[in-house]
């Protein structure tokens, strides 16, 4: 039988651990603009010490006032110091239930919380795409049951306006037939917009022509049965299997390139995104020079009056203490957002003096830079660029670039110039936009061409690079 013994050993081992203040760091350096004002705004509500700068003309209004309100308004702080001491005294004893009062306060006024309420009547909220589907479901008389089908099948309804469950297993679901849920979604097949809860895109694009009276026309029976064969350009066989010719169809093709194929789209409730530039670059004679626009952001410091606080010798040391934490952590928001500023300042330059020919030029004369290069120059570590760049914009003269935009590989001509891989994909979509639409250009016509021009550029290179583009293949892009 083996013995069991318990035994205790030591073992030293060395490993790296991130501290709050560098995880705030990275989140401050990653965070766009508009997400790094929230969290400023969050700071200045949690911490009592941090407080917001006034801008530039609320200073210069402040000191223009009259020496009877500052001193009006001195013996006003002393007593408010004098409350914020016993609040302070208070708060040490259990800070946990604190809650930090609003920078922003000030006296309400009698007629504030009238106005407060009718500003939030006033906030409209846009319904999803399945709230305004089950509107319409409610002005039709319909038995229960069938409702309850149509509410089934909106509920499994997508953003694009497809239905995406198996009839089937909608069926099991309401304990019902097939042909019951059939029914059920004929009726949601008649709301708006015509092609909601089609199944696929033939089906959408004929309900659509059924809405507009063109169910029996050609173009409906194209979509019923030479799908395919667009999606592949096959034209002649087209025309030739309806009977029409191609002056014909290309009428007729019209018609169905007037169809969406995403009616959900128009139902959509997404909300537009909102992009602010980081940086303004501007020429002055023959240079460029970029500018942080940090106007968005607060302007943030330590209250001058906490300061004063712990100078004085009567305030508890649990208050004493729990002040200097709350000085700390904000002196760390301070100097993150100040370093912040700077690297992303820093990496901005390095794009200027790398990419002046883009800026000076175009898009056909952008540089390969990569990261790890930028950091070699900063002595920074490469995902600290990443991080840096992330859903950053820079406004130029030739409009709104994402800072990622200016970092690609490249490739080397015969000559020795060095050209970004943006570069190159610039040339072929002009080579292809300037191409006879009858004999469009392969990948293997754009590699040769680009060969002539000293760019050693493999067809699969081509190929990839126009797929990037959204162009497609030379087969489907000729036209008839």
């Amino acid at each position: 039988m083996v013995e069991q013994t318990l035994q205790q050993t030591q073992q030293l081992k060395q490993e790296q651990v991130i501290t709050h203040q560098q995880i705030q760091s990275l989140e401050i350096l990653q965070a766009p603009l508009l997400e790094l004002q929230a969290k400023i705004t969050q700071e200045l509500a949690q911490n009592p010490v941090l407080e917001q700068e006034a801008p530039l003309g609320d200073e210069l209004l402040a000191e223009n006032d009259s020496d009877e309100d500052a001193g009006e308004r001195n013996k006003q702080d002393g007593g408010d110091q004098d409350e914020k001491l016993a609040e302070l005294v208070q708060l040490a004893e259990s800070w946990q239930n604190y809650l930090p009062p609003s920078h922003s306060f000030r006296p309400a006024a009698p007629d504030d919380d009238e106005k407060r309420k009718h500003y939030y009547d006033s906030i409209t909220e846009e319904l999803s795409l399945q709230e305004q589907l089950l509107e319409q479901l409610r002005f039709l008389e319909c038995d229960p049951k069938t409702e309850e089908l149509a509410e089934l099948i909106i509920g499994s309804i997508d953003e694009r306006g497809y239905l995406r469950s198996n009839l089937k297993d909608l069926a099991t679901v309401g304990m019902v037939s097939v042909q019951e849920m059939e029914k059920a979604l004929k009726i949601v097949h008649g709301f708006e917009p015509p092609g909601i809860g089609a199944r696929d895109l033939k089906e959408c694009l004929l309900l659509q022509l059924r809405a507009k009276g063109r169910k029996n026309s050609k173009a409906a029976e194209i979509v019923e049965h030479y799908l395919d064969e667009l999606g592949s350009n096959k034209l002649p066989f087209v025309a030739r299997k309806v009977g029409v010719s191609m002056d014909k169809l290309e009428k007729i093709l019209a018609e169905i390139r007037s169809l969406n194929p995403y009616p959900g789209s128009l139902l959509s409730s997404e909300s537009p995104v909102f992009i602010v530039p980081e940086l303004v670059v501007e020429k002055k004679g023959e240079e460029y020079i970029v500018q942080p626009k940090n106007d968005t952001l607060p302007r943030i410091r330590i209250s001058e009056k906490y300061l004063k606080m712990l100078e004085d010798p009567s305030l508890p040391p649990d208050a004493k203490e729990y002040i200097k934490n709350k000085i700390l952590q904000g002196k760390n928001i301070i100097r993150c957002v100040d370093q912040r500023k700077e690297t992303i300042r820093q990496i901005a330059d390095i794009i200027l003096d790398s990419q002046y020919d883009f800026f000076e030029k175009g898009v056909e004369f952008l540089k390969p830079l990569t990261m790890q290069q930028v950091a070699d120059k900063l002595d920074i570590h490469e995902t600290t660029v990443s991080r840096a760049i992330s859903n950053k914009f820079m406004q130029t003269p030739s409009g709104l670039f994402e800072l990622k935009y200016f970092f690609s590989p490249g490739f080397q001509s015969d000559s020795g110039e060095e050209l970004s891989n943006r570069s190159v994909m610039k040339k072929i979509q002009d080579m292809i936009k300037k191409e006879d639409s009858g004999r469009p250009l392969s990948d293997q016509d754009i590699a040769d061409m680009l060969k002539k021009e000293g760019l050693p550029v493999a067809r699969r290179t081509v190929a990839k690079y126009r797929e990037e583009l959204g162009i497609l293949s030379s087969r489907i892009r000729k036209e008839f």
